[in-house]
C-alpha cells in the first residue's frame, strides 16, 4: 500500500494526561482547556485550506479536535476505529517510565498490547483508505501514527508529531515533504527521537 495524494494530519490537542506524562494509548482522555483552545487555533490555521472530508479516530480527545474544524466550516466527518493510537495494554493509565522509546523501534512488546508493526500496519491502512477517498482530505489522529508513517516512509523535515499543529503532506518519489501549518515548538524540533507527545505520553 501506498500512499501518493496529498493530504492533511493533524494530531489531537493536549490533555491532562499528555501534560503530567501518564501513558493514554487507547484510554480515552478528554482534552484539557490548553487542548481546546489548541483545537480552535488548529481550525483557524486551516481555515485557507481545502478540506473535502475529515476522517477522525473516535478517541474522544480527537473527535473533540477535528469537532472545532467541523463547527467552522461543517465539513463531512467519519470516523475509522483503525486510527486509533497505540493499544499500550497494561502501560495504559500509568506513569510513563521510559518504555515508549523502546516501542517505538520495535525493540519492546507490551504485556497485554499491540506490538509495534501490528500498530504500523493497522493504522497505515488506515490512513491509506482514507487518503484514497479523495484528494483534501483530513485525517485527525494521535502522534503515534506519525511514529508509525516514519517506519514506512522518509519524512523531510523530521520532527516530534506536536499536539495540534496542522501538517500538510505531500507524497513524493522518495518520502513525503511535509509542511507545519502553524509553528514546531522547540523541544518537538530538538529531539526529533523522543517519544510522541506532551509531557512524554501518547
Amino acid at each position: 500500500m501506498t500512499i501518493t495524494t496529498p493530504f492533511l494530519f493533524l494530531r489531537h490537542g493536549e490533555t491532562a494526561w499528555n501534560r503530567e506524562g501518564r501513558v493514554q494509548g487507547q484510554h480515552d482522555a478528554p482534552l484539557n482547556d490548553t487542548g481546546r483552545a489548541q483545537a480552535v487555533a488548529a481550525a483557524a490555521a486551516l481555515s485557507g485550506r481545502r478540506i473535502d472530508r475529515i476522517v477522525s479516530s473516535p478517541l474522544s480527545r480527537v473527535r473533540d479536535t477535528a469537532a472545532a474544524i467541523v463547527a467552522q466550516r461543517g465539513t463531512e466527518i467519519s470516523f475509522d476505529p483503525d486510527l486509533m493510537e497505540a493499544h499500550l495494554g497494561a502501560h495504559q493509565t500509568t506513569m510513563q517510565n521510559g518504555f515508549l522509546d523502546a516501542y517505538w523501534r520495535g525493540e519492546y512488546d507490551p504485556p497485554g498490547g499491540e506490538t509495534f508493526a501490528d500498530f504500523t500496519e493497522r493504522v497505515w491502512a488506515a490512513m491509506t483508505r482514507a487518503v484514497a477517498l479523495g484528494p483534501n482530505t483530513l485525517i485527525v489522529a494521535h502522534g503515534g501514527l506519525w511514529r508509525a508513517a516514519k517506519a514506512k516512509v522518509r519524512i523531510e523535515p523530521d520532527f516530534r508529531m506536536p499536539n495540534a499543529i496542522p501538517i500538510a503532506v505531500r507524497p513524493g518519489e522518495t518520502g513525503w515533504r511535509v509542511d507545519p501549518l502553524l509553528p514546531i515548538p522547540p523541544e518537538a524540533l530538538a529531539s526529533s527521537q523522543g517519544n510522541d507527545g506532551g509531557g512524554g505520553a501518547v
